[in-house]
């Protein structure tokens, strides 16, 4: 009786991640920015993926915040036609940045340093234009 319980909770284990470690990630299709002077709309696969692997890499910081405007208004579509809003907050010489959910604004969730590094990198080329 004692093997058939260990057994099964380990198979429960097992499958719980599974689930966890092969569960579909959603796929961006686009991607939208608008500040104060600039609309930019990013569709190809390189950028898309630098946005895709931020959102899916954030830390949440426990607590609210309470911030200015931010640098960028962002609206994100998925594959399956799910659209998300975000405010995106960047500092450009830092390349340091963070998001917040436009579903629950007092959430802050930090960039990962690496993330947010690239997605200064990519945003700054599109101020260089």
């Amino acid at each position: 009786m004692k093997k058939f319980s260990i057994l099964s909770f380990s198979l429960i284990i097992l499958l719980i991640l599974l689930f966890v470690l092969v569960r579909p990630t959603q796929k961006i299709v686009s991607v939208n920015l608008v500040s104060e002077t600039t609309e930019i709309t990013y569709t190809d696969r390189e950028s898309l993926q630098i946005f895709e692997d931020a959102i899916r890499t954030v830390k949440k910081v426990h607590g609210s915040v309470d911030v200015g405007e931010p640098t960028y208004r962002m609206t994100v579509t998925y594959a399956n036609s799910k659209v998300a809003g975000f405010s995106l907050y960047m500092d450009f010489k830092t390349k340091d940045g963070f998001l917040i959910k436009a579903s629950n604004s007092e959430k802050m969730l930090d960039l990962r340093n690496k993330n947010s590094v690239e997605l200064a990198d990519l945003l700054s080329k599109e101020k260089e234009d």
